[in-house]
């Protein structure tokens, strides 16, 4: 019965607002001489329906919520509720701080995606150690021993990413609940220890948004007190039963119709993993889908979670898509007048100015590396907070090695306003194994054939007292050189020594 009304008041809608065009045109008729004069009721008008919209992850292809985004606000209308889940709740989460499709698209095309999908630390913010390793074996695989041999918890530790979320998060601190945003806000993670799907509506906007978007083994979980929280695709990636508990009455749900699988397409471990999970998604999909009182399906069959360099096509596959359902959105649109006052009330929910912090406070360390790291970010208190000054700051504190990722946001104590760091430590190193491999053209061995030369770097380093110190088993003259047909060798490597 409850779904029954939804539905109605979309069939309904129309004739309605018809009905209710034709009587302000027609102005009352004069009242027929020696008729008895009625005395004219009225009315209250009827609030418009609220209407809610969730937006499904899926990776790049989830950049088609910009382009739905952008149309319904070309066409008045109003969202006044909005969820979404992995980067459906990234797109979400931009919104509903104030920022409009227009602004998104801008940062969107202004991104690195190659540093940002790499994450790896650009080679003039490390450190002059850190540059050498560079040099000296210029790959990204690393092996940590703190713990046994191991790798870590995602190939992206999500300092780029987290950057840019902490970027645009940062004036909303303090927010008592995400319905206090302009746009009222919720995404959804999954808590890998509860096994349940947790959804955010209060707290750090930027955790919040952190979490939504950590895709299991591509980006590292986010530990948040006893919660570990990764991608909420898993149990609910397109929460069209969140938007209607906010309230909604009409929900709208945006979903991304995704190229169909051959089965010659499945041939790798990682398509099979891919494969494995999209089926998971699918069928919880399947379920938010029927809970939706309307649906946007954009067809992206030609792209891939990862183009995010396509992402000009892919926003416009999203405002293609709603077009399509414009006759049935059309009930919905509000006049010029009522738009502005939407416009208006948004607005004055937006925040856009940041308080200058008066203290720097560091977590995420040891009480000797949280000084260290205050009195090197000193010079940001006191003065008016300059995030791009400060990404670079804190990427430079990544470049060290220590740390997997650091990010911002401001904190209050005693009445003052500081900013707060907060810094992942590499959880399974130091130390820490580095392999490396070498084709050296200039000998050639006795059977006549290319040699294939194996090193290794073993680092055990002490930050606090001296970040650059690194004991390691490298070779000092050649590495270990052997062919990789016949296995003729010869052996030149170093005793373990400090440099």
């Amino acid at each position: 019965m409850r779904r029954a009304l939804p539905i109605l008041v979309l069939l309904l809608a129309p004739f309605c607002l018809r009905a209710q065009q034709e009587n302000n045109s027609n102005p009352a008729s004069p009242q027929a001489p020696g008729n008895p004069v009625v005395a004219e009721t009225k009315t209250a008008p009827q609030p418009r329906p609220k209407i809610g919209v969730a937006l499904e992850g899926g990776g790049a292809m989830g950049l088609a919520h910009i382009g739905v985004l952008k149309w319904f606000e070309e066409h008045h209308i109003p969202v006044d509720y909005i969820a979404g889940t992995s980067m459906g709740g990234l797109v979400a989460g931009f919104y509903a701080t104030g920022m409009n499709p227009d602004e998104l698209k801008t940062l969107i095309e202004s991104l690195d995606w190659r540093n940002i999908l790499g994450d790896r630390t650009p080679y003039e913010d490390l450190s002059f150690r850190r540059k050498e390793d560079q040099r000296a074996y210029p790959n990204s695989l690393i092996f940590g021993l703190r713990r046994g041999l191991s790798v870590p918890a995602g190939l992206n530790a999500g300092h780029q990413i987290g950057l840019i979320i902490d970027r645009v998060a940062l004036p909303y601190y303090g927010l008592p609940a995400f319905d206090e945003l302009p746009v009222p806000f919720r995404c959804v993670a999954t808590d890998l220890v509860s096994g349940k799907p947790y959804v955010f509506k209060d707290g750090s906007l930027a955790v919040a948004l952190r979490a939504t978007m950590s895709i299991p083994g591509a980006f590292s979980p986010v530990h948040e007190g006893q919660a570990v929280f990764v991608d909420g695709g898993l149990m609910n990636n397109l929460p069209t039963d969140v938007v209607r508990q906010m309230g909604a009455d009409i929900v709208i749900g945006v979903h991304l119709e995704r190229a169909p699988v051959e089965a010659n397409d499945i041939q790798s471990i990682f398509k099979v993993l891919d494969q494995s999970v999209r089926v998971v998604l699918a069928e919880n999909e399947v379920r938010s889908l029927a809970r939706a009182d309307a649906v946007v399906s954009v067809p992206l069959s030609e792209f891939g979670s990862t183009d995010y360099q396509k992402n000009g096509p892919i926003m416009q596959k999203g405002y293609a898509a709603a077009n399509d359902r414009s006759r049935l959105f059309a009930a919905f649109a509000l006049d010029d007048v009522n738009w502005q006052e939407y416009l208006r009330e948004r607005a004055a929910r937006k925040r856009t100015e940041a308080p200058v912090p008066q203290f720097i406070q560091v977590q995420g360390t040891s009480a000797n590396g949280a000084t260290d790291i205050e009195h090197h970010l000193k010079s940001f208190q006191d003065k008016p907070l300059n995030p791009r000054k400060l990404d670079q700051a804190l990427t430079r504190l990544k470049g060290l090695g220590r740390y997997d990722s650091a990010g911002y946001r401001f904190t209050e104590q005693n009445g003052r306003t500081g900013l707060l760091v907060h810094v992942v430590e590499k959880s399974d190193a130091p130390p820490m194994f580095q392999p490396a491999f070498e084709v050296d053209g200039s000998h050639i061995y006795g059977c006549g054939r290319l040699p294939l030369g194996v090193a290794d770097r073993f680092a055990a380093r002490e930050y606090l007292r001296n970040p650059d110190r690194t004991l390691s088993a490298v070779p000092r003259g050649e590495p270990l050189v052997f062919c990789a047909t016949c296995g003729c060798q010869r052996y030149d490597v170093s005793d373990l020594q400090e440099e």
